[in-house]
This record gives structure tokens, sequence and C-alpha cells, in this order.
């Protein structure tokens, strides 16, 4: 069982994500692969502009480790900011991201 989302892996059984709280899948068709992006951004403000940028561009976009101790889990003990994008536009939002950590 796997989370679509934030692509958590589940025991059989377990029919709901407990991060996203979305159905649970068997598996994920090759379609559905988006690529993770880890970013230096830390601040609650450049969070906050990410964000805004990806929407506006209509960019979908899934926040992995939103709490500190699911960021601690996953090794991201300095609370950066990593989302999920669609592969299709990866190089775009990558472009937005990067803008972002260059106007520190």
């Amino acid at each position: 069982m796997v989370c679509p989302q934030c692509r958590a892996q589940y025991r059989e059984g377990v029919v709901v994500c407990s991060d996203c709280h979305v159905p649970l899948m068997d598996r994920l068709d090759e379609d559905d692969v988006d690529v993770l992006l880890q970013t230096g951004i830390y601040n609650p403000i450049a969070i906050g502009l990410a964000a805004s940028l990806l929407q506006e561009a209509g960019i979908p976009f899934f926040v992995v480790d939103q709490n500190p101790t699911a960021q601690q889990e996953s090794g991201n003990v300095f609370g950066w900011w990593s989302v999920r994008v669609p592969k299709e536009r990866e190089a775009e939002a990558r472009e937005i991201l990067q803008n972002v950590e260059d106007s520190k």
C-alpha cells in the first residue's frame, strides 16, 4: 500500500495515509510518478513566497515533512523545504524555487 501524495509505504490492511489523510493505493502507475525537489529554503517567509509562486504558475505540489518529527525521521533536521511536483513540471518548478533561494 502506498500514499499517492507523499509516497509513504504502508503494510497491507492500512487504508488511509496517517500524514496526508488520503486513501492509499495498491501501487502507483508510471504516469503517477513525480519528482522530489529538496531546497535550501527554510525561512517561513521564503517558504510562503515559494508556495505562492508555484500556485501562481499552476504547478501542483505536495509539501513533504511538514512537522518537526517527520523532518527528523527523514534526516531533514534543518527544516529545509521539500516538495513533490509532477515530472513534466520539474524544470519550471526548479527555476522558481532556485529564484526564491537566490533572493535570500
